[in-house]
């Protein structure tokens, strides 16, 4: 349980530096690069000290190294819109909306691997939508306009009572988030179905990793030589801090699943998530939730635990 426990706190780690380093100079591309390659160098000193058990080999055929190129470009996209919802939204949103893109992977297993899921599951998935819609209708409150005592009006504010309207920036944001998420998960989904018979999961992961950091390590380098800038102390320290947090929120729950069930494992590391950065994000940062925001977040914790039924 102590692993589950330390998986959940990585995660909501992430999403707590994102917003934290959101406000300051710091440059998201180095982050994300330093981010990177902390979590491949740790990888790999544990792969090297027997901290991590490496089952199998991989085989580089075409294909999968295309599955890993391609995974590794999703975890940079969806960890830069991850970012940047996290700006625009919200921690509290933006974990809410990749906690419940786990839908995408239960769709495609039903219409391209024809594993029809159970009537709880289908209901899940129709929960995970609807949530979806929820959480991202983040709610743009308009400015009261103060108005000038006189003329029989009084003083007062315009505008005061005027409902608040959708922020669709921050929707679609949000639902490229979404999309992201899902496709990081759909690809693990299908290393399984076609390669993880022969191929160790831990080494495509490591594939994955290396690739992100590559392609982000190439951008840092072009604005380098083009601009002079070059990562500063603070973006490798919390690039570092990223990095750590970023491999151990995976590293801890594998090491979850290796000792409790998975049905239990999963939903409940994706609930504890929501939970605590929606917690995190009202109290600490003041985060506005809306009613549809908070019934969303209700219902994609029902929706996560009937798609793991």
């Amino acid at each position: 349980m102590i692993n589950l426990v330390f998986a959940v706190a990585c995660s909501v780690a992430i999403g707590m530096i994102f917003k934290h380093t959101g406000p300051t100079d710091i440059d998201r591309t180095a982050l994300l690069t330093v981010n990177y390659a902390t979590a491949v160098g740790v990888a790999t000193l544990l792969i090297g000290l027997g901290g991590r058990s490496v089952e199998g080999k991989l085989g580089l055929s075409p294909a999968l190294l295309a599955l890993g190129i391609g995974t590794g470009a999703l975890l940079i996209a969806g960890f830069f819109l991850l970012a940047h919802a996290t700006d625009v939204a919200g921690m509290s949103l933006a974990t809410g909306v990749m906690r419940v893109s786990v839908v995408i992977p239960f769709m495609a297993s039903w219409l391209v691997w024809e594993e029809v899921p159970s009537a709880a599951q289908g209901v899940g998935m129709v929960l995970a939508a609807a949530a979806f819609f929820l959480i991202a209708r983040k709610e743009r409150r308009p400015e009261p306009v103060p108005v000038a005592a006189g003329g029989g009006g009084g003083g007062g504010t315009e505008g005061a009572g005027v409902a608040p309207d959708v922020d669709w920036h921050a929707f679609g944001v949000l639902a490229l988030t979404f999309f992201m998420g899902g496709g990081v998960d759909l690809s693990m989904k299908t290393f399984e179905e076609g390669f993880g018979a022969t191929n160790s999961r831990v080494l495509f992961l490591l594939l994955a990793f290396g690739v992100a950091f590559l392609i982000w390590a190439v951008m840092v380098g072009v604005k380098g030589l083009r601009k002079g800038e070059w990562p500063g102390g603070r973006t490798v320290g919390w690039g570092l801090l990223l990095g750590i947090v970023n491999y151990g929120s995976l590293e801890f729950l594998l090491r979850a699943v290796a000792v409790l069930p998975g049905p239990f494992v999963f939903p409940a590391n994706n609930i504890a998530i929501m939970v605590l950065a929606a917690a995190l994000g009202v109290y600490f940062w003041q985060e506005h939730l809306s009613r549809a925001n908070r019934i969303g977040i209700g219902l994609a914790i029902v929706a996560l635990v009937l798609l793991k039924l």
